[in-house]
């Protein structure tokens, strides 16, 4: 009777979507859980020292990192998103997809690029000493340079959120300041800013979590942080239990943040008073205002796209004859077939969870949705280390034999831990779409659930499903974290590739592969924008 009344209040029906769901969920969990209870068992004398010489450094310069890469994205994405919402100038509808092309390229390619570019044999020095004979030295491999390629290669997630922020805007509001006398700019601080605020904080949270994700672009330009920390401790030192104690201190700095941006939310919540919302009306701008708009849009597109993008074309036919051979057919090869996999098998995983917490209302599978996509907000370093570890132990104390390890199982597994969230959050805005009217429907004509999602369901939400894959193959060809540590012995994919030849001082020669993912990332980036497009009409 006891247990009748515990399933009646936890709206517990064990069907084989709810059983699927808890059987990944609990796969998908294990290796994050084994973080936490191999902490009883740590040899801590490694930490204790990295802890009095090195932690201070760590969180020193992650949270100066976080703090000025917060700020000059917030400045940047959301100046540019008003500009493009407000104004209607030359070139705005360039600038509208233009702004977003930065996240086509890394930022540990970034990274590459700009050492190049600042190096004794770069272009500026150069151009320095034969036309004016003067030797300039500009240093760009220190804090400072780790702040300027992430602010201008992650301010498109501020600029995306607060752009579609600012769409959504009614045009009674701006008129109601206009009536008490207020100008553009002060409508903009006065009104716009405290409604934009909790979107640009969801942004803004979004590029501190790949700041702190970040390993190759602070490591190769010699700033320690706590993901190079991670690295040294696990791959130089050769110590997992000092590692894996900087990684659970990480998580929980992240989780914090996390924590506090959902506190600071709060219960705001603004909406309309009616629903007859009058979109804004786009303001002409004078030829000498239009200017300043578009120098304003352009910075960021140059620094984040086209000087990086343009360097990397000059290395290429420098250096294409060197790198394009059969190792690197067989490297394009390994990072799309890893990344279909991938991201074929997240998507799946996203679908069955998704329909599962869609179809059951009660505490188990709404806990479960929110459990399996916290991967997403943990860096790739520290999920690598928890999958490695969990499939140690099941192939020491549960199989006897090495079954798991060094294969490119745990690579695919922990890529669907880390991006489960990134298909999860595409099928589930498919399937809030759709709503429940023709799942019921199908029920009601004798269709189980099952047959009702292949019938019904499935061709209905078929275009989130495969964004979902796109989006996710996006995201893993682009890890280097998470692959430089579980990938298996002489298997390199693009993202590796580069690096390796940065490593070997060949910056040059990393070109060729950074391209090709950056190509990836520019024809993804433009097909979504024509499908936003498609659904604001």
């Amino acid at each position: 009777m006891n247990l009748k009344k515990l399933k009646r209040n936890l709206n517990i029906n064990l069907d084989s979507w709810l059983f699927l769901s808890l059987i990944l969920s609990f796969f998908l969990l294990a290796p994050i859980v084994t973080l936490f209870t191999s902490l009883a068992t740590q040899n801590i004398d490694t930490f204790i020292h990295i802890a009095k010489t090195l932690l201070p450094e760590y969180i020193r310069n992650s949270l100066i990192i976080t703090l000025f890469t917060g700020l000059f994205t917030m400045v940047i994405g959301v100046s540019t998103a008003w500009i493009l919402t407000m104004y209607d100038f030359k070139f705005s509808k360039f600038f509208n997809v233009g702004l977003i092309l930065p996240l086509a390229i890394p930022s540990y390619i970034a990274g590459y690029v700009y050492s190049g570019i600042f190096s004794y044999t770069g272009i500026i020095s150069k151009t320095a000493r034969n036309l004016f004979g003067y030797n300039l030295n500009l240093d760009i491999m220190n804090i400072h340079g780790v702040i300027f390629i992430f602010t201008f290669f992650l301010y498109p997630y501020v600029f995306i959120i607060a752009r579609s922020f600012f769409l959504k805007q009614s045009l009674s509001m701006l008129e109601s300041a206009k009536v008490l006398g207020k100008s553009d700019t002060q409508t903009f601080f006065l009104v716009v800013l405290p409604l934009v605020r909790t979107a640009v904080i969801g942004g803004v949270t979004l590029v501190i979590m790949e700041v702190l994700s970040a390993f190759r672009l602070p490591s190769y330009f010699g700033v320690q942080t706590f993901s190079t920390g991670i690295f040294r401790t696990w791959l130089t030192l050769g110590d997992t239990d000092a590692a894996i104690n900087l990684a659970i201190i990480l998580m929980g700095l992240i989780f914090t943040i996390i924590f506090i941006e959902r506190k600071s939310r709060g219960r705001k919540q603004y909406s309309f008073t009616n629903t007859k919302i009058r979109p804004i009306n786009k303001k002409s701008l004078s030829t000498k205002h239009s200017i300043i708009a578009i120098i304003v849009c352009i910075i960021p597109i140059l620094f984040g796209f086209i000087i990086p993008l343009m360097q990397l074309i000059s290395w290429s036919f420098m250096t294409y004859k060197d790198v394009i051979n059969y190792k690197f057919i067989e490297v394009i090869w390994n990072t799309f077939s890893i990344a279909m996999v991938g991201a074929v098998l997240a998507t799946v995983m996203a679908v069955i969870i998704s329909n599962t917490s869609r179809l059951k209302k009660g505490k188990i599978s709404k806990t479960l949705s929110k459990l399996t996509t916290i991967g997403y907000s943990i860096p790739g370093a520290v999920i690598a280390i928890g999958v490695m570890t969990f499939f140690i132990f099941v192939d020491r104390k549960v199989l006897g034999q090495k079954v798991f390890y060094g294969t490119l199982f745990l690579m695919v597994f922990a890529y669907i831990i880390r991006y489960l969230a990134v298909a999860y959050n595409s099928v589930e805005s498919g399937f809030d779409k759709v709503g429940m009217k023709f799942h019921e429907a199908s029920k009601t004509l004798g269709y189980g659930k099952t047959k009702t999602f292949f019938k019904v369901d499935f061709p209905m939400i078929k275009g989130s499903i495969i964004g979902a894959v796109i989006l996710t193959f996006l995201e893993i060809i682009k890890e280097l974290p998470l692959t430089l540590i579980l990938r298996p012995f002489n298997f390199e994919t693009l993202s590796t590739y580069a690096k390796q030849y940065a490593d070997d001082e060949m910056v040059q020669h990393s070109a060729i592969p950074s391209i090709a993912l950056i190509l990836i990332g520019i024809i993804i980036i433009l097909f979504f924008e024509r499908i936003n497009k498609k659904k604001e009409k």
